[in-house]
């Protein structure tokens, strides 16, 4: 009975997709290698600190010509695959026209899901449409932008159930996004203020030579980058009463095209 209830919990969760208005502001943007060098393949090793353990994971990516993932492998610190990751673009090889999530869960098995991205008339991301192993829409995400093309209204639906919406408000001389979070009935539940673009710093903020964030008032970022500019090592700190606790560390190794 027990063993059932937790199968039960677990596809609930797996069933219960959504977007989100900052996940669609950083929809399609690049900022993953600062160089034009063409890049084959990429391998992450990450390692995660907390209070109980130490994690450890991998992801090998591999690039098209302009510099996209098209496939990404992500590995468990058994070197397990735990997921696999598709994307489809558009004849230009920049637009993303879709992508396809598969899973390997020890008491699921391999399921996956794929997703349909289309656009308005000015190019814009308006519509997200996600589908089961069956090809059943399990969800759907409808997207209003301005004419800069910022999301100002995300609207969530779990099949045909409203899940709520979202608004946003920008000041783009802050590089700051107000966004509100409405319940499926209309009503306000939550706000925030957010980075419009995250690579870009606030005032006090200590960056990189290329422009990355290394020091703020609630975090430390150590980088070190290639000859190219491209970063190979990451250590990801947090300031708390003025001592720095390490939360993560990541080694990349990248391969070039020739």
């Amino acid at each position: 009975m027990m063993r059932k209830l937790y199968l039960i919990i677990i596809l609930s969760t797996f069933n219960i997709h959504s977007q989100s208005i900052l996940t669609a502001l950083n929809f399609g943007k690049t900022n993953i290698f600062y160089s034009d060098k063409i890049v084959k393949q990429t391998t992450e090793e990450n390692t995660f600190y907390n209070s109980k353990n130490i994690e450890k994971t991998k992801n090998i990516i591999y690039f098209n010509n302009h510099n996209k993932v098209t496939l990404e492998l992500r590995f468990d610190e058994n070197d397990n695959l735990k997921q696999r990751l598709t994307r489809i673009y558009d004849s230009t090889g920049t637009r993303s026209l879709g992508r396809k999530i598969e899973n390997w869960h020890p008491l699921l098995g391999h399921f996956s899901e794929t997703a349909i991205h289309q656009y308005d008339s000015n190019g814009f991301l308006n519509n997200i449409t996600e589908k089961d192993n069956n090809q059943n829409i399990i969800s759907q995400t409808i997207i209003i932008n301005n004419e800069k093309g910022y999301p100002i209204e995300l609207s969530n639906f779990n099949r045909n159930e409203s899940q709520g919406k979202e608004t946003a408000d920008y000041n783009y001389d802050k590089n700051e996004a107000y966004i509100k979070y409405f319940n499926k009935n209309g009503e306000l539940i939550n706000s925030e203020t957010s980075k419009i673009e995250f690579k870009n710093g606030k005032p006090g903020d200590t960056l990189s030579q290329y422009g990355d964030v290394i020091k703020s008032d609630k975090y430390e970022m150590e980088i070190k980058y290639d000859k190219y500019g491209n970063w190979v090592k990451k250590i990801y700190s947090t300031i708390s009463n003025g001592q720095l606790q390490k939360k993560s560390e990541t080694i990349r190794k990248i391969i070039y095209s020739k």
